[in-house]
């Protein structure tokens, strides 16, 4: 409770400090971080709003900008990329753009939202980074309150064990894109709760809106990573759909329904899945007592249409 009490109180800083800022550049062009006055407005519009339905509502200008990896970094060596962009994004930096937004209580501290989902305390450093989703991001999240693991609620769990050792790392062909030295890289027994695709299917109109899926692969002797993509669920004319920054044939944000995703991927024959877990974001210090009000009328655009092929990329944060 005492780290939540020091990140509102910077937020009431931040907050004060940003009322006499010069107006952010427009929401077009690349963006080395300022969030866009579109979405602060919409931010602010749907405040009341419970937080999966924040996300929706946030995310949907979003819908068609283009997929790029590793487009985000601390603005200084080793990777000197900006801590934000709001014209491209990945799969992990949209959902953390879209939960800094949504989550804090106002649109323009969401950068220190955003620094306590991707570092370890908050820390904006590369080797403070939460890289690797098993290892450092779902359980450092989970433990300090940004989430809630709830797949048990959707269907019979079991739980996915990966042992993560040295020789795991040396044997990773990825490990070159990570600067960091072998000491910081994580190690040791991991699990994850998971659910069958099947009962992904079977649940998919139940999960909530702004339900965080998390594609799970088998664990393989030589990879030190599981996870390889992450949407979350909103719903458009009543049809479930994951909104996500996916490499489909677009290669852009996208929605695309959800049972017609869970089905896709289990063909994954190069790489099989092992099935999906769900984590849901959770309302912290003032968002969790604030009053909800009556819907506004928020206009932005309509979802895309879906498309044909799956995301095959695997992910990390970097």
């Amino acid at each position: 409770m005492r780290r939540l009490g020091l990140i509102f109180g910077s937020l009431a800083a931040l907050l004060i400090l940003s009322a006499g800022r010069v107006a952010p550049r427009p929401f077009d062009g690349f963006d080395e971080g300022v969030i866009p006055e579109a979405l602060i407005q919409i931010a602010r519009d749907v405040r009341h709003l419970p937080v999966g339905e924040r996300m929706d509502h946030i995310s949907r200008p979003l819908i068609g900008r283009p997929y790029l990896v590793d487009a985000i970094g601390e603005g200084q060596a080793p990777d000197i990329d900006p801590p934000a962009r709001y014209d491209v994004f990945d799969c992990m930096t949209f959902i953390e753009e879209v939960m800094a937004l949504a989550m804090a209580p106002d649109p323009r501290s969401a950068p220190l939202i955003r620094r306590h989902l991707r570092y370890t305390d908050g820390v904006q450093r590369y080797d403070k980074r939460r890289h690797f989703m098993l290892q450092q991001w779902i359980p450092e999240n989970l433990a300090s309150g940004w989430l809630k693991d709830i797949t048990a609620e959707y269907g019979e769990t079991h739980l996915l064990h990966k042992r993560v050792t040295p020789q795991t790392w040396s044997s990773w062909r990825r490990r070159r894109l990570f600067d960091l030295p072998d000491a910081a890289l994580p190690r040791g027994d991991y699990t994850l709760p998971v659910i069958s695709l099947d009962a992904a299917q079977a649940a998919a109109e139940d999960l909530p809106v702004g339900a965080i899926i998390v594609t799970v692969r088998r664990a393989v002797a030589h990879k030190p990573i599981v996870v390889t993509h992450v949407g979350f669920k909103v719903a458009s004319d009543d049809v479930p759909r994951v909104r996500h920054a996916t490499k489909l044939s677009d290669d852009i944000v996208r929605d695309d329904r959800l049972i017609w995703y869970f089905d896709h991927i289990r063909w994954y024959d190069w790489w099989e899945v092992e099935g999906v877990s769900i984590l849901m974001p959770q309302e912290i210090g003032p968002r969790a007592i604030r009053p909800r009000a009556v819907e506004p009328h928020v206009d932005v655009r309509p979802a895309s249409a879906d498309s044909s092929d799956p995301d095959q990329s695997p992910l990390s944060s970097q």
